[in-house]
């Protein structure tokens, strides 16, 4: 199986985004739309966009394998969030347009997490605290039980006894073709996948009963 890159942080859009005031298409109670606008992002001509190689973003919710209890295991997206005091805090220092850099205090501006949780990989530490990124959100992971009713469509693509997950994937044979098959987690460890199904992020793929 193809090895693929390990994404944990927030990929931005190719182009700026604006919000606009009109009931979402997407998500039925969203009195709002988050749509591209046609100026390219500064980051994304930092990461050389003119020579890069587009591929499909999929719209799902992020997860990913690493070990726990000694064996590949399924984790879902976590983000740790501020406070109700920290997060207002946060918003007035970006409404007043401060050139300065918003100061964080980890320890009382953001709120608990389960034990289990572990941050993403690669995120910037100062004196042994995990830093927000600029959406002053610490992204991490959790890990899917097996029973879970918080992650039940997560777990519903796993068997922790046979080591295997459901996916996705390019059918080996022909590349313009996709095929549903049994991987084992093994394959996949250290990786970031995306969850998708009837159930999942308002099922943009219209994916049919008996999926996730």
């Amino acid at each position: 199986m193809q090895r693929l890159g390990s994404v944990q942080q927030k990929i931005p859009c190719l182009f700026l985004t604006d919000v606009k005031d009109d009931p979402s298409t997407k998500r039925e109670y969203q009195p709002f739309r988050v749509l591209a606008t046609e100026q390219i992002n500064p980051k994304a001509l930092d990461g050389d966009i003119y020579n890069a190689i587009p591929t499909e973003k999929v719209d799902g919710t992020c997860c990913c394998i690493t070990r726990h209890k000694g064996q590949p295991y399924l984790w879902a997206r976590l983000d740790r969030k501020p406070n109700k005091q920290a997060e207002k805090r946060f918003k007035n220092f970006h409404r007043l347009g401060s050139s300065k850099e918003f100061i964080w205090n980890v320890e009382q501006d953001f709120k608990t997490v389960p034990d289990s949780w572990i941050p993403a990989a690669k995120m910037l530490q100062l004196n042994g605290n995990v830093q927000p990124d600029e959406n002053g959100h610490i992204p991490g992971w959790v890990p899917v039980e097996k029973y879970s009713k918080q992650y039940c469509w997560h777990s519903s693509v796993v068997d922790y006894e046979a080591e295997v997950a459901l996916v996705l994937r390019p059918e080996s044979s022909e590349q313009n073709l996709l095929e549903i098959t049994i991987v084992p987690l093994s394959d996949l460890l250290e990786q970031t996948v995306e969850l998708i199904g009837t159930n999942v992020n308002a099922n943009p793929y219209y994916s049919e009963p008996g999926w996730p």
